[in-house]
């Protein structure tokens, strides 16, 4: 058994052949995908896609890079999404300072949000780390 833990399933070099992604998958032994979430406000996307095939789940969350755009996403409403019976996880959520695509502010507000729902859910959280550990 195969399961892709982390693929992007609704990013549009995948979305465009969905169908064909699937296949492909299939065909080499792929049996299960969990598409992570880079933005909450993208949720129905997400939830769209694992109600369609029954092999793939989703996690919610907001990828650091994208962190400035969804400072209006609180802990509660990580929550209340990842309710949905085919979410398995909170998160991509973490830090990225190679890139800085976002305030570094913003990725620490957005990370610690992420943590709490996980605690308050039970759910694994899926973290995005890339030269987190630079001095700032």
């Amino acid at each position: 058994m195969l399961i892709d833990s982390h693929c992007h399933l609704d990013f549009e070099a995948l979305s465009a052949d969905i169908d064909g992604v699937m296949a492909r998958a299939a065909a080499v032994g792929v049996t299960g995908m969990v598409t992570i979430s880079t933005l909450v406000d993208n949720f129905s996307t997400y939830a769209a896609i694992a109600e369609r095939f029954p092999n793939v789940w989703f996690s919610v969350g907001t990828h650091p890079h994208n962190a400035d755009q969804e400072l209006h996403i609180e802990t509660d409403d990580l929550v209340r999404l990842s309710a949905h019976p085919r979410c398995i996880a909170i998160g991509e959520a973490g830090l990225d300072y190679f890139y800085d695509n976002a305030p570094r502010e913003t990725q620490s507000i957005g990370l610690r949000r992420h943590i709490a729902a996980a605690r308050i859910t039970g759910l694994p959280l899926v973290i995005h780390s890339r030269a987190a550990d630079e001095d700032m």
